[in-house]
């Protein structure tokens, strides 16, 4: 019998693709991580009926996961003032340390300052009005909301936040820069509000080989009160990687008892259909919408971060 023994692949002046050196397991399909290496891997296997969990991944296709906190808007009491899960925190820099791991405990949910607090107010889900975690897909170019909102507490000292994550993932075989525009209402009373853009890109392009993450302030504001202001910025997005780009917004006070809540990615077209392979990451989205991310309470959002892409894997299988 003869044989022929390569370690990769390759049709005249294409790509060369590394072949695996495993024989895999039954039922795997080779898979390719957008820069020529390829591997084994588990199909993602769904129970009867549950199909829905995951939509179908285009250009066309772009939604949202969102949590709304009232902060200091909670009637009789304010749930939070400057400090938070572990120690103070900004909305305009959610893209630091301290900071950026607060959004994210806050947007998945979990605002307690350590995993065994029992009598500690939750500071993520807890508005008068809005449900933690809230899945919003987009109509036309954007997605997100403007909404009125009336208050028990007339304060606009520490006013609510809205924390929102866009699941990006670039399927080409090669680096691409894309655009992201959002509009957001901000206050800024006692310094510790304000509004931000932020991207967060891990190391590695599968989920499962994340160890790290890069946060990267796009767009900010601190001292404007506004209704609405328009943020813009761009990301880098290696071959085959899911970038997460963070949302944070800040109640506008409008009158008594009365205020703005403007949190929206829009201009979807540039983003999306305007470079092409670029899709909205829809396993990554009903991960962060549905699943228990474990998230340390203190430490550089560096590492800590790391088990929101590792945890997909595990959920809704690597690639």
């Amino acid at each position: 019998m003869s044989r022929i023994f390569a370690d990769q692949i390759q049709k005249p002046s294409g790509t060369a693709f590394s072949l695996p050196v495993g024989n895999g397991a039954n039922n795997q399909f080779i898979q390719t991580d957008g820069q020529g290496n390829l591997s084994f891997e588990n199909p993602v296997i769904y129970q009867p009926g549950e199909s829905w969990l995951v939509a179908p991944e285009t250009a066309y296709n772009v939604g949202t996961v969102s949590t709304h906190t009232d902060r200091n808007q909670i009637y009789s009491t304010g749930e939070w003032t400057s400090s938070s899960s572990w120690t103070t925190y900004n909305n305009s820099t959610i893209h630091t340390d301290n900071h950026a791991i607060q959004f994210w405990n806050m947007l998945l949910g979990d605002g307690y300052s350590n995993a065994s607090a029992t009598t500690e107010r939750m500071q993520g889900g807890d508005s008068e009005f809005e449900m933690s975690r809230r899945v919003q897909f987009a109509s036309g170019n954007r997605v997100g909301y403007r909404r009125d909102v009336l208050h028990w507490d007339n304060s606009t000292n520490y006013s609510g936040h809205t924390f929102r994550c866009l699941p990006i993932r670039n399927t080409n075989s090669g680096s691409v820069s894309v655009s992201v525009s959002a509009l957001v209402s901000n206050y800024w009373e006692s310094g510790y509000e304000g509004s931000c853009l932020a991207s967060f890109v891990p190391n590695a392009g599968k989920y499962s080989a994340v160890t790290a993450v890069t946060g990267t302030n796009m767009a900010n504001l601190t001292s404007n009160n506004i209704r609405a202001k328009e943020l813009t910025g761009s990301v880098t997005i290696p071959a085959g990687t899911t970038a997460l780009i963070g949302l944070s917004s800040t109640d506008w006070y409008e009158t008594t008892y009365r205020f703005k809540d403007c949190n929206i990615f829009y201009k979807l077209h540039e983003t999306f259909t305007g470079t092409s392979g670029v899709i909205c990451d829809m396993r990554m989205l009903s991960h962060i919408a549905r699943g228990r991310v474990y998230l340390p309470y203190t430490g550089a959002l560096a590492t800590s971060l790391a088990p929101i892409w590792t945890t997909c894997a595990t959920q809704y299988g690597d690639r």
